[in-house]
């Protein structure tokens, strides 16, 4: 029973998110023109002028109009496209938040003073490595871990080579 009703509910919230596209019955791809022109058309029928009787044809209007100034306006198109109407909020940063230089020490420069240590990326360790006749120590780890970074110190082997992978 908790189920069902969980699915239902579900079901309601993706029912009620609006598509841009969708409210204005246009294509994905479509161009400016297309876009005002099925705006132009919804307008005239969805108006509240024209729907005095109904409560949410304001409401609804309210969004046509969103939908119309989003999707007209290239760079907010592009958020949208990306991240759907969250991308749109003011205090939205699309992942791209300010670190400091702190920060990307911390986090990607555990082995950067080391001359032993050979970082790679991925086609490098298998062109390298598969082709040497050396023997490789291979330290895989991942820069956001902190139990690495607290190991990163304290592994010490004398004469291997440590090789990154990403």
């Amino acid at each position: 029973m908790l189920l069902s009703l969980f699915i239902v509910q579900l079901l309601i919230g993706f029912v009620e998110c609006d598509d841009f596209y969708s409210l204005l019955g246009v294509a994905r791809d479509a161009d400016n023109r297309a876009i005002r022109r099925a705006f132009k058309k919804l307008a005239l029928t969805k108006h509240p002028d024209k729907n005095p009787d109904d409560k949410n044809a304001h409401k609804e209007f309210v969004k046509l109009n969103r939908a119309y100034e989003v999707l007209m306006d290239e760079e907010l198109r592009k958020k949208y496209d990306q991240f759907g109407e969250a991308g749109l909020s003011d205090d939205f940063h699309g992942g791209a938040q300010y670190q400091s230089w702190q920060f990307y020490r911390d986090n990607f420069g555990i082995y950067d003073e080391d001359k032993e240590i050979v970082t790679f990326s991925r086609s490098d360790f298998e062109k390298v490595v598969s082709e040497s006749a050396e023997t490789w120590f291979i330290n895989f780890y991942s820069t956001f871990c902190s139990h690495c970074h607290q190991l990163a110190p304290v592994v010490s082997f004398p004469h291997t080579t440590t090789a990154l992978y990403f």
